[in-house]
């Protein structure tokens, strides 16, 4: 057992998205016992990039490496596809996977793996990880032993985790959801989040802003 903390380097929306994704989640809880509500200033939304244990002897490390791919990497657009909920009781958001964000969490990956220690104790729905991983699905498991997160290649699914119902078995109906199109967003903002429970963001670190892509310059 790890008592490092965690931590999540995300994307983090606008300030419209970031609203709407509030509002969802307060909805939410109107509509069925919640075990979170996103909010403004605490429980960020977020998309998740890469999750992990790092000491603070390595963070300032971490953070360099963060600014460094913030600086060659532009800002994404990406396309809100649909709402979700799964068998944990996770209501989420999921965008459309791009060339561009699936890129940026390579290049993340690749400069933080190095830095990490150790496996995290817990995944976002509670499950020990030391022992999740000896009945994971082979890709899964692999993830997990290679760079001690599973959500990778072709399991990174880009999403904003809206809340987590008590009853893990809740639907929303869909009738009821606003348009999917109405949370695409173009993402200009890197972070480095401590984690709380249920793959909350509690606390942001540092954040970086993404390149603006280069325009076409009139002579």
């Amino acid at each position: 057992m790890s008592d490092l903390p965690v931590y999540d380097a995300v994307l983090l929306p606008g300030a419209d998205v970031n609203a709407r994704s509030v509002r969802m989640s307060e909805w939410c809880t109107e509509l069925a016992p919640t075990e979170f509500v996103l909010r403004a200033d605490g429980l960020y939304p977020h998309i998740s990039l890469y999750m992990a244990n790092f000491a603070s002897a390595q963070l300032g490390a971490v953070l360099e490496e963060l600014g460094q791919v913030s600086e060659r990497t532009s800002e994404i657009p990406l396309e809100a596809d649909r709402f979700a909920g799964n068998d944990q009781g996770m209501f989420e958001l999921f965008y459309r996977k791009t060339e561009a964000i699936t890129r940026l969490q390579e290049e993340i990956i690749a400069g933080l793996d190095p830095l990490r220690v150790g496996l995290r104790e817990r995944d976002p729905v509670g499950r020990v990880l030391a022992d999740h991983r000896l009945v994971a699905p082979p890709v899964a498991r692999a993830n997990l032993d290679r760079h001690g997160y599973d959500e990778i290649g072709e399991l990174f699914r880009p999403h904003i985790t809206v809340t987590r119902f008590q009853r893990r078995d809740q639907r929303v109906p869909p009738d009821l959801l606003p348009p999917a199109e109405s949370f695409d967003e173009v993402y200009r903002t890197l972070a480095l989040c401590v984690m709380g429970e249920h793959g909350t963001c509690t606390e942001v670190v540092e954040t970086f802003e993404l390149a603006s892509p280069v325009r076409d310059r009139q002579p």
